[in-house]
């Protein structure tokens, strides 16, 4: 189940993220911390919300309130809510593959130097 907590500002200029674990969350700290919760599967990110995927072995009900105090003092001290590295945009790469003189070799060839 998904629980959406709404901030009454922006938290991002116009970006969405999706954190599936705690390595995916690197640029955001928010969403580390958040992920340091036993029961946070995944942390989505927007505009002006923060919304948590949780495994069932607890009930909203239950840990709502404390989720929602952590999320808003994070806020209230101006903790930052994802680093300016997430916002760049991702090179896209392109492999392919080229026959040579020897039909049993193939070049393959890309738009970025990988080694």
């Amino acid at each position: 189940a998904i629980l959406k907590f709404e901030a009454d500002r922006f938290l991002t200029d116009h970006n969405s993220f999706e954190f599936n674990n705690i390595d995916d969350a690197k640029h955001s700290p928010l969403a580390q911390q958040l992920f340091h919760l036993p029961f946070v599967k995944k942390v989505y990110i927007a505009s002006n919300f923060v919304a948590i995927e949780r495994y069932n072995i607890v009930e909203w009900s239950d840990v709502q309130e404390e989720v929602a105090e952590q999320i808003e003092n994070y806020l209230t001290n101006d903790g930052i809510v994802v680093t300016e590295a997430a916002i760049q945009p991702k090179a896209a790469v392109t492999v392919y593959a080229e026959s040579t003189p020897n039909p049993s070799v193939l070049k393959f060839v890309c738009n970025k130097v990988l080694v």
